[in-house]
């Protein structure tokens, strides 16, 4: 997958981004993103633009895009007439792509107008980077590294407090309002919903986890299935199966302190942990380590360092080439 970007309208545009933001799996566009983290500034304007269409419940209509397919077709008359074409080109094999550049013209057009009217609802981190956020009525968002969140618009008394979690980890501690208002987050799978509470949510490649601290919230997932949890509870959602255990809290919450706890962890899963907060490719290049695991705190705010604490376990051998970590026997 090759692609420079240099316009949000671009992104907007691009076949694989709507894909992975309709929620299709196996995109491959998480792992683009890892591999040019240079383009996450722009791709979070482009989640936060879509994600306001979507929260409005807006689309481009059948009439919308016609009339933008006519005067594509205009254009495209008006250009064969004043002008020589080298290479001649049937007008069926441009039906397809003008009908899908008329739909992005239009989403292109409405981001031109939309930018100017938003206060840069769109949150995101690079990798490595953990970020605190004080939201408009005075909640606390912490996002985890590589994580990237939209604010909806009103925050007035009496509204709904909403929040799209899109991709990645934040934690949430909510203040209470005089009249109760819900605070809501969104992600592909789920919403939790919430008026007073602490809570820690992780969200990627369809699957989305819930962990209570405090408070009590209720789970509603995207078929309408609700539960209702308490603190200590955890929650996984995996292509729409719902499961309630119990869990280790303070595991699943090192990440707030720049740290991060392994528990008889599989060096795979510890491997996709590290992609996935450090934006490198980690390469398990010995079979005989799938079965091994991982244990111990260890600091997490420095790729280095994390490394040099996984490899003085003696139980495995670690390279580092540019973005590639070779994990082999020692």
């Amino acid at each position: 997958m090759i692609k420079n970007f240099q316009q949000v309208e671009e992104v907007i545009g691009d076949e694989d981004f709507q894909a992975w933001f309709a929620g299709q799996p196996d995109t491959g566009w998480e792992k683009w993103l890892a591999a040019n983290p240079e383009q996450a500034p722009l791709v979070q304007q482009a989640i936060a633009f879509m994600n306001d269409i979507k929260a409005k419940e807006l689309s481009v209509t059948k009439e919308e895009t016609a009339k933008a397919y006519q005067r594509l077709t205009e254009r495209l008359d008006k250009e064969e007439q004043t002008s020589t074409p080298v290479i001649s080109i049937k007008r069926q094999r441009l039906k397809r792509w003008m009908s899908v550049a008329a739909a992005v013209l239009l989403l292109a057009a409405g981001f031109s107008i939309w930018k100017y009217t938003q206060r840069d609802p769109s949150l995101g981190t690079a990798y490595g980077q953990i970020s605190t956020h004080q939201l408009p009525d005075g909640s606390i968002m912490m996002l985890n590294a590589n994580s990237f969140a939209t604010l909806g618009k009103n925050w007035k008394e009496g509204d709904d407090r909403e929040v799209w979690l899109k991709s990645g980890e934040a934690f949430f501690h909510v203040k209470k309002t005089p009249q109760k208002n819900r605070f809501v987050v969104h992600t592909n799978e789920l919403d939790v919903i919430v008026t007073g509470t602490q809570f820690n949510v992780w969200t990627r490649d369809n699957k989305t986890s819930v962990l209570l601290t405090e408070g009590s919230v209720t789970i509603r997932t995207a078929a309408g299935e609700e539960t209702k949890m308490i603190p200590g509870d955890f929650v996984q959602i995996n292509h729409n199966s719902l499961e309630k255990k119990k869990a280790n809290e303070e595991s699943i919450l090192a990440w707030k302190d720049n740290r991060i706890i392994f528990d008889n962890t599989p060096i795979t899963e510890a491997a996709r942990m590290i992609q996935e907060h450090y934006g490198v490719k980690v390469i398990i290049t010995d079979t005989l380590l799938n079965g091994k695991t991982l244990n111990g705190m260890m600091p997490n705010d420095n790729l280095d360092i994390l490394l040099r604490s996984i490899e003085a376990t003696n139980e495995f051998k670690i390279a580092r080439k540019d973005t590639e970590i070779l994990i082999s026997m020692p």
